[in-house]
């Protein structure tokens, strides 16, 4: 229909205009000295509307050809960003599949043809994580002088992956040069807290470590047992790789947090530590803050080998037997009491502790311990019936 109506509407104006030309009868006279020129009207608008379009058609033509170069540049861009584009989707599956030396190819071409700076840092960080796993460190290292010189040095991605990748080759100096770009630009983020954190890990940092674990704790990145288990495990190695003195001890000891005082672990390595250089006193000390805030049946057992001698001594089997009374059950405590007793040269009740150790909970240590007491009393037959339970317990029948 609509078309029909415009159809009737063009026959009308064909008809319109013959009509008009016919009964048009005036003239147009144009004077161009020293000529006159006398033309009939309908000639002279025909002409003008040709000139119109003979001038609109050339303005076109000229547009057209001033703006060739610009098309054909950026027809050639969209070209090369579509080759980018699906060269760098052929990666990335190739990449996904484990086929890393294909992946590092497509990227590679796909990082030659990248125009944009996106697309760039995209394939060249692909490229660079395909030649890491494929172990070849030179190629990798070469994506990365290529990515620094034209993203520059404030690239948060291309930062972050020389981290991990670094830290992967233990390259642990290079690593905190690219965590330091990284903290530079995002501080509080949290796979960069994460990576530091490995890196301080494997350097020992116990300072860096427990402040990093705060951070990560409170952005809920780990847990309260993964935090104080990495704490932990950061002072132990402190405790155990950098030897301290009795006064050094008590310092650091004292600047710990609370909470992480009365671990049983981290109380057990500060016992060692003090003895180790001749304080059992102070490892005896340690052991009964530990136990006055949070008992553990393993600290209670610690208890009884500090090998303390006269009235400190004493003082001990009566802190022990204190102790009894809240926690009658317990066979850790039981065998320290009959160590204690032993040590004391209180050979019944020693026995009588080392028996009821046993029978709360039977372990081969108990079982050593009362047989080694029965052989001081000259009785070889329960001795011996004692080494052999415990050496049951030790070796579990297969």
């Amino acid at each position: 229909m609509r078309a029909l109506l415009w159809l009737i509407a063009l026959f009308a104006l064909a008809v319109g205009l013959t009509l008009f030309a016919q009964f048009n009868t005036g003239y147009a006279l144009l004077f161009i000295p020293p000529w006159r020129i006398e033309i009939s009207l309908n000639v002279f608008i025909v002409g003008i509307f040709a000139v119109v379009a003979l001038l609109y058609l050339l303005a076109r033509v000229v547009a057209e050809l001033g703006g060739l170069p610009e098309r054909v540049k950026a027809y050639r861009n969209r070209k090369a960003r579509d080759t980018s584009v699906q060269l760098e989707r052929d990666a990335r599956i190739a990449f996904f599949e484990g086929r890393y030396q294909r992946a590092e190819r497509l990227a590679g071409e796909a990082f030659t043809a990248s125009r944009e700076a996106e697309a760039f840092a995209v394939n060249g960080i692909l490229a660079a994580r395909a030649a890491h796993l494929m172990r070849d460190f030179a190629k990798r290292d070469e994506y990365f002088a290529r990515l620094r010189e034209r993203l520059g040095s404030r690239h948060l991605a291309l930062a972050m992956t020389m981290a991990e990748l670094f830290l992967d080759e233990r390259r642990n100096q290079d690593a905190d040069v690219a965590l330091a770009e990284a903290r530079s630009i995002a501080p509080k983020l949290t796979a960069m807290l994460k990576l530091e954190l490995r890196l301080r890990q494997r350097e020992d940092n116990a300072e860096a470590i427990v402040k990093l674990v705060e951070q990560l704790a409170k952005s809920d990145a780990l847990d309260a047992g993964q935090a104080q288990a990495i704490r932990l495990q950061a002072y132990l190695n402190v405790l155990h790789r950098q030897p301290k003195t009795p006064h050094e001890l008590r310092n650091w000891w004292n600047k710990l947090p609370v909470g992480d005082r009365s671990a049983p672990m981290l109380v057990a390595a500060l016992a060692d530590a003090y003895a180790a250089q001749g304080e059992p006193a102070a490892a005896r000390d340690a052991i009964e803050a530990a136990l006055a805030q949070n008992w553990a049946s393993e600290l209670a057992e610690r208890y009884g080998t500090l090998g303390l001698e006269g009235d400190a001594l004493v003082s001990q089997l009566q802190q022990a037997e204190s102790w009894l009374k809240q926690h009658p059950n317990d066979p850790q405590l039981l065998l320290t009491l009959g160590r204690l007793c032993t040590a004391r040269a209180l050979w019944g009740k020693a026995q009588t502790y080392f028996e009821a150790s046993i029978a709360v909970a039977p372990s081969a240590l108990a079982h050593t311990e009362l047989a080694s007491l029965l052989e001081r009393l000259e009785r070889p037959e329960e001795a011996n019936r004692h080494y052999r339970a415990s050496l049951a317990l030790a070796i579990p029948a297969r």
